[in-house]
């Protein structure tokens, strides 16, 4: 009988869930035009996700960044094309997108996927790992910072710069230039002579003087290794061997591929730089140098093609992909710069300012008066109203730092709301009367909030309360 009760019971629930989409996931591709064709068509990956997103009967919206708008409508946030009116509603609870192409070397682009960053919505990748990726010299200099071999690098900005640079590289031929920014091979070109390396970049800044180059040292390999990272994991696998009479190995060159088992050490140091540019989805290059048998990260893409790779591999990486978004476990926002002290909202108490203290590991605390425990109940004051709560635990707590003087504290539950989110969080009430502020948030709250805070700002995401 209890079963059947349980059972009669659970079957609503379910259908109820089911009903409302509880864990729906919104798609919204945001690619950039193609330059020849039809305006509307896509992208080989951008294409492929459409597609498959029909398949699963998920919501999708292809946005031309170019042209696409955001615009708040009776309170719900909409994004649109240029063309579209009615637009497609994006919200934090439900809505991933899924960057490719060009994206990332478009400043208008940019400001949209800001624009959708600043209200919580989940980005492969994020804009930081769009720019990071997108200047070759900036992924140099991440990839050294994290301690990940990659070749020696020099950026050159005239002809004034190639001696100090090519110095840097060892002062040997051949060395690789490169284009600050660009992809599928293009803007990559070798040089071993002073003569065909001065006529490569005077053609170059010939045709746009403002065009910065980014000089490599000249790694010795038969192929180099294109690795997907997807989540910190490794999903697909192939190398890329050299096109014939070209030092170039891409697939969209006609370039040969073949999959392969990356190695313990390959799958490492794949998904270290995939991490030291903050992507959910790369393709980092990877090539051996026959020199020193050593293992380097030549770039890192953060909107990799998947033509090659799956016509290698036989891998759906498009539908990982796809896959991997659908789970709302693997959505990690960007953490964002607060200020030291910003204006949160209380339950029951309203707006007040409170301290952000990355050195508290212990219980946030609340400014009260008249602090009186009555059992399992405490009932205190502040600004003038009176409130009653349960009571969590009783904790005593150093002052000041000093190791013998203690202060009784109860602990309550109460929910803070901040930059459009709600936690609930442990406050130890205490007199702060004659503190900067009467509210103290703790490390929790700063790390459930994805908080980055600036010891020399105030106020940064809200406003002063008067």
């Amino acid at each position: 009988m209890q079963k059947k009760e349980k059972e009669t019971y659970m079957k609503p629930f379910i259908q109820y869930l089911v009903e409302q989409n509880i864990n729906k996931v919104r798609i919204v591709i945001l690619t950039s035009r193609k330059k020849n064709g039809n305006s509307e068509d896509l992208y080989r990956t951008a294409k492929s996700i459409k597609k498959l997103c029909e398949k699963k009967g998920i919501d999708c919206y292809n946005v031309f960044a170019e042209d696409a708008y955001i615009r708040r409508e009776s309170g719900r946030l909409y994004i649109h094309n240029i063309n579209d009116s009615k637009g497609f509603e994006i919200s934090s609870a439900d809505t991933v997108v899924i960057v490719r192409g060009s994206v990332g070397r478009l400043q208008s682009s940019l400001d949209l996927l800001s624009q959708m960053e600043r209200n919580g919505i989940y980005c492969v990748n994020y804009r930081n790992t769009l720019e990071s990726c997108s200047d070759k010299y900036r992924t140099a200099l991440l990839l050294a910072d994290n301690d990940i071999s990659t070749p020696k690098t020099a950026i050159v900005t005239s002809e004034k710069g190639l001696e100090i640079a090519f110095k840097k590289m060892g002062g040997k031929f051949p060395v690789v230039l490169k284009t600050l920014t660009g992809s599928k091979g293009i803007g990559v070109f070798i040089s071993d002579s002073w003569e065909s390396m001065r006529s490569t970049l005077q053609t170059i800044w010939k045709i746009n003087k403002d065009v910065e180059i980014v000089m490599q040292e000249y790694l010795d390999a038969d192929y180099d290794m294109r690795v997907h990272v997807l989540g910190e994991k490794v999903i697909a696998a192939m190398k890329r061997y050299k096109i014939e009479k070209d030092f170039r190995s891409n697939y969209s060159l006609g370039g040969k591929v073949e999959k392969f088992d990356p190695t313990e050490e390959e799958k490492e140091i794949a998904i270290l730089a995939a991490k030291a540019v903050g992507a959910a989805w790369a393709g980092v290059d990877l090539m051996r140098n026959k020199k020193d048998n050593k293992l380097y990260v030549i770039e890192v893409n953060s909107s990799p093609g998947t033509e090659g790779i799956e016509k290698a591999t036989g891998e759906p990486v498009v539908e990982k992909v796809i896959d991997f978004v659908l789970d709302k476990n693997n959505w990690k926002r960007p953490a964002t710069e607060a200020g030291f002290i910003e204006t949160v909202k209380i339950q029951g108490i309203g707006e007040i300012s409170a301290k952000l203290d990355t050195g508290n590991g212990s219980y946030c605390v609340l400014h009260a008066d008249e602090i009186d425990i009555r059992g399992d109940k405490v009932v205190w004051k502040h600004d003038g109203k009176t409130f009653t709560n349960d009571i969590e635990t009783v904790k005593k707590f150093v002052i000041g730092g000093v190791r013998n003087e203690k202060e009784t504290r109860p602990v309550i539950f109460l929910n803070v709301e901040f930059n459009g989110d709600t936690y609930e969080m442990r406050f130890a009430l205490s007199d702060r009367n004659g503190m900067t502020t009467p509210c103290l948030l703790n490390r929790k709250f700063i790390r459930q909030a994805n908080l980055i805070i600036n010891p020399a700002k105030q106020y940064v995401l809200t406003i002063k309360k008067d």
